[in-house]
């Protein structure tokens, strides 16, 4: 007897000191929180610098916390499916594009596949048609006599892929960013939910996340050309609104009424005009008529600069917009490194890149072919910078500059060095939980715990007396033990997360209620004290067990089927099921059997 308590006390001792030491750089953590509170500029930063390697490693093994409760960024990103599909059509006509927006139509409703509807809606459209005249791809086996289904099937595969390839960047340029403990999942056929704990920046990570960095060399149109057709442009739009039909005829022109001269100042050269940032919708709205488009340069579209180039006094940042050609000459899939430099001239960050050996001599001959011409460089159709041709450039050598400041430089390789989107993302939902929030959610959540547990734990007192305090003893082990095992297994606790340990806290006494009811029946039925604590726990085994289980399948199936929040409510509610059941019954017995063989003959339960 004496023998098999004292293994229950070391059993017992090992889990208490077990937790403690998972707890443990969870309590330093906090104090090193304190610490670089109270230091300011530099000696904060010194400070930092001295202790890196035990910060990084304190915060690694404290208990983590979820993004409600340090604050942080949450987004959905969706991957546009539809702009994949396009892309992988190697024809396009009316009907293709009509089944398509229809299919995206449907789609907004909920998370239905765009190309189930894609299919359905082209279907509708020609029930004879098939859809591999516009699809084709020796490798999938997708040929002209391919049926709708096959295709369908391989489109299936290719966006599945793609959202896959998606996750796998998006992790790759968080990681880059430097984010710690990032959660990155897949949600539905299309979506992909990104939560960033402690982020603030966040422009910064708005950009990061939905850039596909599609990095582009293009030739720009012939400047002569170019201003020959925005003054047709001018002319054109003059007439329109004077209603006549004398589109050469630029009597009475007035800039300020003017529809283009109104928001665009014309530069010149590549340039088709400067353009206060609030104006850019206007200009778009006027490029993107098809009348005004046939009017530039055959081969030629309008793209706007990546930021602001001058600024007017009344206006504020001026964008460029420029002429540049259809055609890309050479992509960014020839970059072999990235990395950020100063331009020893202006001292500006830029970006310095590497080409491979097919990259350099395509870089080569085009630098060589158009010596005295711009190469606008463009990223994700925004151009950063159009430098002239001064030689012809071997090794592969070329850089991106115009930028902001060194952060937008750190991006701009990150994005490239983790490779390009296979389709478009755009961001569909995003919320920002603040660190103030965050303190404010963990300060009411310790004190719904700790009222839970005061007002818990003086009902079983006052109404059980010994019993009641071994009970106590037995819910404050359960707290530790949970806590204890969240920090050793890297469990993130979430404001849902307290809830489920507040929701412990009650569930935890239940079964010890359970066992001295039947341990006063006992007694009222004349029973010993030892026999009635053999036959209460014994009794009241069948009924807490099936409670318990029942609860703890529950907590599974919230964490299989769950996200976020709700496996952080899961999680802790299953390790506080586990951790209820250790204590009230294995704990307080030992406890009751540690006071029956000191020779104690009355214990009361109220």
């Amino acid at each position: 007897m004496k023998g098999n308590l004292q293994l229950r006390w070391a059993l017992i001792g090992l889990l208490v000191g077990l937790s403690l030491y998972f707890l443990w750089p969870t309590y330093q953590w906090g104090r090193e929180q304190q610490k670089l509170a109270s230091l300011r500029g530099q000696d904060s930063l010194r400070y930092v610098e001295q202790n890196r390697q035990r910060i990084q490693r304190l915060r690694e093994k404290s208990l983590k916390l979820g993004l409600d409760l340090q604050g942080g960024m949450h987004v959905t990103l969706e991957v546009g499916v539809a702009e994949l599909i396009r892309n992988l059509a190697l024809e396009r006509d009316s009907t293709l594009e009509a089944a398509l927006q229809e299919a995206v139509q449907r789609a907004r409703t909920g998370d239905v596949s765009i190309i189930d509807e894609f299919v359905r809606a082209f279907e509708r459209r020609d029930p004879d048609g098939r859809l591999s005249r516009y699809f084709r791809n020796e490798a999938a086996r997708i040929t002209r006599t391919s049926s709708n289904a096959e295709v369908a099937a391989w489109l299936n595969k290719e966006a599945e892929e793609a959202v896959n390839r998606a996750i796998q960047i998006i992790r790759t340029r968080v990681d880059r960013f430097g984010v710690a403990e990032p959660s990155i999942q897949k949600q539905g056929t299309r979506r992909i939910v990104v939560e960033l704990p402690g982020v603030d920046d966040e422009e910064r990570v708005r950009n990061l996340l939905r850039g596909t960095a599609r990095l582009e060399f293009r030739l720009m149109a012939d400047p002569t050309e170019l201003q020959a057709s925005v003054q047709q442009i001018i002319n054109f739009l003059h007439a329109e609104a004077r209603g006549d039909t004398l589109a050469g005829d630029t009597t009475g022109l007035d800039p300020a009424r003017h529809p283009l001269l109104s928001v665009m100042q014309p530069i010149g050269g590549v340039v088709i005009g400067a353009v206060a940032l609030q104006d850019t919708a206007k200009v778009n709205a006027i490029f993107r008529r098809p009348e005004i488009r046939r009017l530039l340069p055959r081969g030629v579209v309008p793209l706007w600069t990546a930021d602001a180039q001058a600024t007017d006094p009344q206006k504020g940042p001026l964008l460029y917009l420029l002429a540049v050609r259809e055609q890309v000459e050479l992509t960014g899939e020839v970059l072999t490194e990235a990395s950020v430099s100063f331009d020893p001239a202006t001292n500006r960050p830029e970006v310095l890149m590497s080409m491979n050996a097919e990259g350099a001599r395509i870089w080569a001959r085009l630098t060589g072919a158009n010596i005295g011409k711009p190469i606008a460089i463009v990223l994700d159709d925004y151009v950063y910078s159009w430098p002239t041709v001064q030689t012809r450039i071997t090794g592969g050598r070329s850089s991106i500059t115009g930028l902001r400041d060194l952060k937008e430089a750190e991006d701009i390789v990150i994005i490239l060095k983790s490779g390009a989107l296979p389709a478009p993302v755009t961001i569909v939902e995003e919320r920002t939980v603040g660190p103030t929030l965050g303190r404010e959610s963990i300060q009411s959540g310790l004190y719904a715990g700790l009222i839970g547990l005061l007002l818990v734990a003086l009902f079983m007192f006052v109404y059980y007396r010994t019993g009641g305090l071994t009970a106590n003893v037995a819910l404050l082990l359960n707290i530790l033990f949970i806590l204890g095992f969240m920090a050793g297994f890297g469990a993130t606790l979430t404001l849902p997360g307290i809830a489920g340990i507040v929701l412990t806290i009650g569930m935890a006494v239940d079964a010890n209620v359970l066992i001295y009811e039947r341990i006063r029946e006992e007694l009222d039925g004349g029973r010993t004290l030892k026999a009635a604590m053999n036959v209460g726990y014994q009794k009241a085994m069948s009924s807490i067990i099936d409670a318990n289980l029942t609860t703890f399948f529950t907590g599974a199936i919230l964490y299989s089927f769950g996200t976020g929040p709700i496996q952080g409510f899961a999680i802790t509610l299953m390790a506080g099921i586990v951790s209820s059941l250790f204590t009230a019954i294995f704990v307080t017995r030992t406890i009751f059997e540690y006071m029956l063989a000191r020779g104690r003959t009355q214990i009361s339960f109220g």
